[in-house]
């Protein structure tokens, strides 16, 4: 059975612990960042053969690579493998590359390709929150948008409107669709995660259009749950106590109590 302790500075140790061990909560990054004490990157290599792919990002922890397709409707999902090419010299430019080690293929392993957006819609590309405890990862797909949309009831004036929003939290470790919610007639600012925040497992969404905070809870099972908005009124029954203090202060109201 493989054993080492937190000071052993042996390079093939700490990649096995790397590989075998789960941190504790919250110091995945710090590990990474200790590994890299005996492995560090000394050389790049350009005019690497690449999917025509848009890459995203890595996820926290490393295990995925995030990317989407040229026409933004579907998603591909890459898993980095181990180390093709290595060279134990201190001048390792001096020697020419093997041919796999500028393929793309060689470090990276497509896990699965899922269709997100619909005909009408395109996936943000800008857009990507990571759950590391559940290995979920939330997308967005969102409709055109509209500038001079009309305003409807409570919709601000002059913010524009996008027709159809979508969230879709997937599991990663297989590309399955969990769950989805939807928005319709509203503007959120998807670009950078701006407009949508996770805290443990609450979600916050700012819709813009309606100075609404959506509140959901992402649970366990994967399922989005609605908790609550806070808008115009921040408890349930805020607007239930404000018609109620209106009539009573109504005139006519008076007059058919007296």
């Amino acid at each position: 059975m493989f054993k080492s302790n937190n000071n052993n500075n042996n390079l093939a140790a700490r990649v096995f612990a790397r590989q075998i061990r789960t941190p504790a909560p919250g110091t995945s990054i710090h590990s990474a960042r200790r590994f890299y004490e005996n492995l560090v990157p000394s050389c790049t290599i350009y005019e690497v053969e690449c999917p025509d792919h848009s890459f995203r990002k890595f996820t926290d922890d490393g295990r995925y690579l995030i990317s989407f397709n040229r026409n933004h409707q579907e998603l591909v999902v890459y898993r980095p493998t181990w180390l093709s090419y290595s060279c134990n010299e201190q001048y390792c430019t001096s020697h020419d590359f093997p041919s796999k080690a500028k393929i793309f293929e060689s470090f990276f392993t497509q896990m699965y390709c899922v269709s997100l957006a619909s005909s009408n819609e395109l996936i943000c590309k800008d857009f990507f929150i990571y759950m590391e405890s559940n290995q979920f990862g939330l997308f967005a797909t969102s409709s055109s948008q509209i500038q001079d949309a009309p305003t409807s009831d409570g919709a601000v004036q002059g913010i524009p409107s996008i027709e159809k929003i979508t969230l879709h939290l997937l599991r990663l470790e297989d590309g399955m669709i969990l769950d989805k919610k939807v928005f319709s007639n509203d503007f959120i600012n998807l670009a950078h995660n701006m407009g949508v925040f996770l805290y443990d497992d609450m979600l916050a969404i700012v819709s813009l259009r309606y100075q609404t905070i959506h509140i959901i809870q992402i649970r366990d099972s994967g399922n989005l749950v609605y908790v609550r908005a806070i808008g115009a009124f921040c408890r349930e029954d805020d607007e239930l106590f404000l018609n109620c203090s209106s009539q009573a202060s109504d005139p006519v109201f008076d007059f058919c109590l007296a």
